[in-house]
């Protein structure tokens, strides 16, 4: 399957910024079951394009001239194989994965919740991993506008409500604490039902030498659908956009994303 995608981000400020830097990681590797074809990434300033400490390619934009909106696009094409199971990813070592993090830390109901469906380290079956990931959105049914993107998997928890960002930090605070390396994965979804933005996240755990996909809000478990921009150990370090500036007063922001088949 080939898709087109096109991502816009819009940033707006009721003053004008003197200075920014903004780290954009929007370009997408060629790997596992999806090959880049073509891609563009357009935004005014400076750029530089280089690889993080994860293996993303992320883009530095610095602009030394006042401004009052930034425009960012990301576009282009991508073609997916639907039949992989999963993915061979050597790029650093999973064991990489097991530290938690200020977003991935879990807390005591959190363990006796997963402590049910999860055991130590790699005995852990992916058909429980499964069972886990179908209760946790029922304990923390898909809710937007309730959480945000500084929430932790604790808060979140406690909540009982979140969205892609916070199923997937609940996740992998809960593997991370019994010993099983998983990651945050930030990207794209191709899914008819609309009722999730297109710009999405999951996990993904590692086991026997491959990473398996787990999109907890959508009860996905294949690679079939899903399109990866960036991994890391949480949202901070797959982030599409990260960022400073001088100046600017207060920010909105608006995002539209459309993935489409061709």
């Amino acid at each position: 399957m080939r898709l087109h995608i096109n991502h816009q981000t819009v940033y707006r400020y009721d003053e004008p910024v003197y200075q920014s830097i903004q780290y954009v990681r929007m370009m997408p590797p060629t790997m596992g079951n999806q090959r880049v074809q073509s891609w563009q990434l357009s935004a005014p300033g400076q750029k530089l394009t280089q690889q993080d400490g994860f293996g993303n390619w992320w883009t530095t934009l610095s602009m030394s001239q006042p401004h009052e909106d930034l425009i960012i696009i990301s576009q282009g094409y991508i073609d997916l194989e639907e039949t992989v199971l999963s993915i061979e990813d050597n790029r650093v070592a999973p064991e990489l994965y097991l530290l938690a993090t200020d977003y991935t830390t879990a807390s005591d109901p959190m363990i006796a919740f997963a402590i049910q469906y999860i055991r130590e380290g790699h005995l852990s079956p992916l058909s429980q991993l499964h069972e886990f990931a179908e209760a946790l959105v029922e304990k923390m049914p898909y809710t937007p506008g309730k959480t945000g993107v500084s929430t932790t998997a604790i808060e979140a928890f406690e909540l009982g409500h979140g969205v892609c960002q916070d199923h997937t930090h609940v996740f992998l605070a809960c593997l991370r604490h019994f010993g099983i390396p998983c990651r945050y994965v930030s990207g794209y979804l191709h899914i008819a039902n609309e009722s999730h933005l297109a710009s999405h996240a999951w996990a993904e755990v590692w086991s026997a030498g491959s990473w398996y996909c787990f999109d907890i809000s959508n009860q996905l478990f294949t690679p079939s659908q899903h399109v990866q921009i960036a991994v890391g150990r949480d949202y901070l370090d797959a982030a599409p956009v990260r960022g400073m500036r001088k100046g600017g007063g207060n920010e909105s922001m608006t995002a539209l994303v459309q993935v489409l088949p061709i």
